[in-house]
């Protein structure tokens, strides 16, 4: 990861809806992790620590919610 404290756009590869129901994220690292929502930011728990999306993959997330929302699976 470039940064430790943010998933950056150069971490990032898609956003997925799991089985189960939630938003997952997953990383150029091959691991998907559950996206929490914490106020207007949203994070993922990496190593039972607290990573946060920068501002740009917030945006993607974001937009492959709305399209999930939207036309479905």
């Amino acid at each position: 990861m470039s940064k430790a404290d943010e998933i950056t756009k150069e971490d990032y590869v898609l956003t997925n809806i799991n089985l189960e129901g939630y938003y997952v994220i997953k990383l150029k690292e091959s691991n998907s992790y559950k996206i929490y929502k914490e106020g207007s930011r949203y994070y993922i728990l990496k190593d039972n620590k607290k990573v946060y999306l920068d501002k740009q993959v917030q945006n993607l997330v974001l937009s492959s919610i709305r399209e999930y929302e939207r036309y479905g699976i």
